[in-house]
């Protein structure tokens, strides 16, 4: 049998037999001399593992000459030099942990009894590393640096082996795992890490909730139509994912034939993600299948799919439009739930684990496990499980019970007989971090379009838009001009992807869920430790009105709200979203002192700087940049309110919605609604302007935040909170 020459610096020279289904002999292009470095294993060779002179040691591997491991290319080379370690792990009475820290997955008890003998070396992924025609590719990204580690356990009663033996036990059954074959020799306990950087396919289902969004824009026809929106319902659509993380692949064998693969996330790191819309459960991609699917969910009468398109007289190149934009908004919407449910994941569990039955698998079991190997899940997580498998953990079930909502927002709907007229003359867009339909008018849709994305609208001014329309949608239901099903509510949201995020950003991103009530002080600042970056995130808030809230958004009974009371509205949101030592606390002056505030008020934005003294000109900007935005809002919450309060009392003696006094009214208060969404400000559409409208509130709007990112995912929620319909 082929040998292996181990030696240290101190005289010991054994050569070391390979067994019969060793992975060195059977993937190693040589088998190279391996020295010891730092370690006199000749002087402890022959004590046995319990004797109490010997403790944990770990000692450098030194390879003599380079080697290539793989089957039909170079996956793994190994450098000559020192690129490896020899442990041994021997725990106190109380016994300890196998890895120590574990920054991947749960950590192993090892007893007083037992110890762990293991062998680890460095490798770097070769070109062939992921060639399908390889066994060993394990999903590595060429190039990366890979660490394959080998775990054996000796148990010292009844009788411990010498440490040499355990040594020599242990390099001659170094197992690499490219199939069953390699995994059957493995003796119960073992243990094979692989760690890396790579890429892992796998397929999956996700149920999104629909929900719809109907907004109004400043013009409404007379007389309104009814409204053929539903609320929403749910659509589950399968796909083929990947995952691209630094992972470990986790290969445990419990007894006689059976062991777990599990893989891995790396805590605290980064992740990319990716889905491919593939095939429903309840939808296809085919055609416009999907798109009809989501909107008989929120339209009751849509006729969407291809030839009822056409049958619109829409012409084949916005139909291929569509079809571009849904399919985009569905693989963003997969990716988001994909990556919530990666970071979400307690970090000692498993994104997938798996049991086999070594002796049970059948063809499809060893296809399945040799894939699973090669990092392909597909046959593992797309259906039944083949004979001998037992899946353990499987994120793609937890994705297909995320529930995420994908919304689908109308702006302009109540200028439309229905849903299926809006499209055809319209547009669909998708926004592309949250991925939520956009089905608005033409204008509308020139007003938010991105250039630089296929189908996509622009974020920011989405963002603006949104908050624009929410106000004046809320605007027509105070005053009880806009027929919709009272299970309707429209949203005010907000959502930033961060590139990068640090400890302030992160601070802000939390801001949203601690102002609406989500999260407490003690929470966040648990969930931001002592963190300073917290790498790219994906930042959503929400809150819902229905037509039972919206009076009370202006209106205290039947008298609009005051612009000394918004005022104090809008300066309690820059009380909560300003955390107090924050880099911006500055910005707390005005909101907490009134008597500054009057100030401010007499002597006008221009002359605010001697107002605060030992400001920069910049900090300066900053507190007038929040004053006029305050002193904006609730000016055009009071005015909105006053118009609000005279066709509520018109309607109160005089119901008729087609009388000229009332389209009058209604006249001027499209002109009135025009004017202030010219001038709305960008910060309604951000934390400030969503705090400030749930505020004004009574904080009873249903909310709900999403936070995801490498160091942690925050979703919190409430419920509406009824009042009483004005």
């Amino acid at each position: 049998m082929p040998t292996i020459k181990l030696t240290d610096q101190f005289g010991l020279d054994v050569d070391v037999t390979t067994g019969i289904l060793s992975s060195l002999t059977k993937y190693f292009s040589n088998l190279p001399n391996l020295s010891l470095t730092n370690f006199n294993l000749k002087s402890i060779a022959d004590l046995t593992l319990d004797n109490p002179a010997v403790t944990s040691v770990q000692a450098g591997l030194n390879f003599s000459q380079p080697v290539d491991i793989g089957l039909g290319g170079v996956t793994l080379a190994v450098n000559a030099g020192i690129c490896g370690e020899l442990n041994i792990c021997v725990p106190p009475a109380s016994g300890c942990k196998l890895f120590d820290p574990d920054p991947f997955g749960a950590d192993i008890q090892v007893d007083s009894t037992q110890r762990y003998v293991s062998i680890k070396f460095s490798a770097n992924a070769g070109p062939a590393a992921s060639a399908s025609i390889n066994t060993l590719s394990f999903g590595l990204t060429p190039g990366v640096t890979a660490t394959i580690a080998n775990y054996r356990l000796f148990d010292t009663r009844p009788a411990a082996p010498s440490i040499l033996d355990a040594v020599e036990a242990t390099l001659a059954d170094f197992c690499i795992p490219g199939g069953a074959d390699d995994l059957k020799g493995l003796a119960a306990g073992a243990v094979i890490t692989l760690e890396g950087a790579g890429t892992v396919k796998f397929s999956a289902n996700a149920n999104l909730l629909t929900l719809a969004n109907p907004l109004a824009i400043v013009t409404l026809p007379l007389p309104l139509p009814a409204l053929d929106v539903s609320a929403g319902g749910s659509v589950t659509i399968g796909a083929t994912c990947q995952v691209t993380w630094d992972y470990q692949l986790r290969i445990c064998k419990l007894d006689g034939n059976r062991v777990s693969l599990g893989l891995y996330r790396k805590s605290g790191t980064e992740l990319t993600v990716s889905a491919g819309v593939s095939e429903g459960v309840s939808a296809s991609i085919s055609g416009t299948e999907l798109f009809s699917t989501i909107l008989s969910t929120v339209s009751k009468s849509a006729a969407a799919d291809t030839g009822g398109l056409k049958g619109l007289g829409l012409p084949d190149e916005q139909i291929d439009a569509i079809q571009g934009a849904v399919k985009a908004a569905a693989q963003r919407k997969l990716e988001i739930a994909l990556l919530s449910t990666l970071t979400a994941s307690k970090s000692q569990d498993a994104a997938f684990l798996f049991e086999f039955d070594l002796g049970a698998l059948g063809p499809d079991g060893n296809n399945a496990l040799v894939a699973a190997l090669r990092g392909d899940l597909s046959n593992l997580t797309g259906g039944s499980l083949p004979a001998g498998v037992i899946a353990v953990r499987n994120i793609s079930t937890d994705l297909a019970q995320t529930g995420l909502t994908w919304k689908v927002n109308l702006l302009g709907i109540f200028n439309y007989i229905s849903t299926a007229e809006l499209i055809r003359k319209g547009t669909v867009l998708f926004e592309p971090v949250t991925g939520d339909l956009v089905i608005t008018d033409s204008e509308t849709a020139k007003r938010v379009s991105a250039s630089t994305v296929n189908f996509g609208a622009d974020t920011d001014k989405l963002r603006n838009v949104l908050a624009e329309n929410l106000l004046i949608t809320a605007v027509y239901r105070g005053s009880q001009t806009l027929v919709a099903p009272p299970e309707l509510t429209c949203s005010h949201s907000y959502f930033e992807l961060h590139a990068s995020t640090d400890r302030k950003a992160m601070q802000d991103e939390l801001a949203a869920a601690t102002s609406l009530g989500l999260l407490d002080a003690a929470g966040r600042d648990a969930l931001l430790g002592g963190q300073n970056d917290f790498g790219r995130t994906m930042v959503y808030a929400e809150t819902s009105y229905d037509g039972n809230l919206a009076p009370g958004l202006f209106l205290n009974g039947e008298d609009p709200k005051s612009v000394e009371e918004l005022e104090d509205a809008g300066r309690a949101a820059i009380q909560m979203i300003v955390a107090r030592g924050a880099q911006d606390a500055y910005r707390l002056r005005a909101a907490t002192d009134d008597d500054l505030w009057a100030r401010m008020h007499r002597e006008g934005q221009t002359k605010f700087g001697p107002l605060f003294p030992d400001l920069t000109a910049q900090k300066v900007g900053v507190i007038v940049a929040d004053y006029t935005v305050i002193v904006w809002w609730a000016n055009a919450m009071n005015s909105c309110g006053q118009k609000i309060a005279a066709m509520r009392k018109l309607l109160a003696v005089d119901p008729n919605p087609e009388s000229a006094a009332f389209v009058a009214l209604r006249e001027d208060l499209a002109v009135h609604l025009a004017k202030v969404t010219s001038e709305t400000h960008d910060e309604f559409g951000r934390p400030w302007g969503l705090v400030v409208m749930d505020q004004v509130s009574g904080s009873r709007a249903a909310a709900r935040v999403h936070i995801a990112g490498p160091r942690f995912t925050l979703a919190r929620e409430r419920g509406t909170s009824r009042s009483a319909a004005g």
